[in-house]
């Protein structure tokens, strides 16, 4: 038997800037040039070791990939509220991706009473390309909205692990390991060890609606 902890991390920016890229990155190990803009909303997750006092903790990280398109904005907004962390993603080859990212913190603000609180990240993705935002303006922006930045690759595979790696220790020990959740978006199961692919499986929307 073991016991998982549950944490769920919602990703937002506009759509193409490669928030699915880097989630199937680190749950498939794949990378695909031809990735189709998400619809909807996807709920992919991966299992993953924590160490706590000479011991291995397996916490679950359930990663929503959100659609960055206009009309599925609403649809995105009903799963802000039970997040544990956000990821505010803009592409580095595409400067307009970073100045949209403050519409979509006032969104994560508006629609998540304990915004402040959640750990939140800056990812810029696409490090492997041409680099056409300027570093500067990058760290004026996440030390004036005291965000974490992180530069990835998803084709290069730069930062990714590490990324959810950091995510997934740094959400035990403020949540789990101080019993400081709410029980309504945290949960222990008591679970069976099963064998999956690559440690990532699909939430079917049955489940998906649990998340409400």
């Amino acid at each position: 038997m073991q016991y998982i902890q549950e944490f769920k991390i919602i990703t937002l920016g506009d759509s193409g800037v490669g928030k699915t890229s880097i989630i199937k990155r680190y749950c498939d190990k794949k990378f695909n040039d031809n990735n189709q803009s998400t619809i909807g909303i996807n709920f992919p997750y991966k299992e993953m070791n924590v160490d706590k006092k000479n011991k291995k903790i397996k916490i679950k990280l359930k990663l929503i990939d959100t659609c960055g398109q206009e009309k599925y904005k609403s649809l995105s907004k009903a799963y802000y509220r039970n997040a544990d962390a956000v990821l505010f993603i803009f592409s580095m080859n595409e400067t307009d991706t970073l100045d949209t990212i403050n519409g979509w913190m006032e969104s994560f603000k508006d629609n998540n009473n304990k915004a402040e609180e959640i750990l939140k990240y800056l990812v810029g993705t696409k490090n492997d390309l041409e680099i056409k935002v300027n570093q500067s303006l990058i760290d004026e922006f996440s030390q004036k909205n005291n965000l974490k930045f992180i530069s990835t690759s998803a084709k290069k595979n730069n930062n990714i692990d590490e990324l959810f790696e950091e995510i997934g220790k740094k959400l035990y020990s403020k949540l789990g390991e101080k019993g400081d959740f709410n029980q309504k978006n945290f949960k222990i199961n008591e679970i069976k060890e099963t064998k999956k692919r690559n440690g990532c499986c699909n939430i079917n929307m049955a489940e998906a609606k649990a998340f409400k």
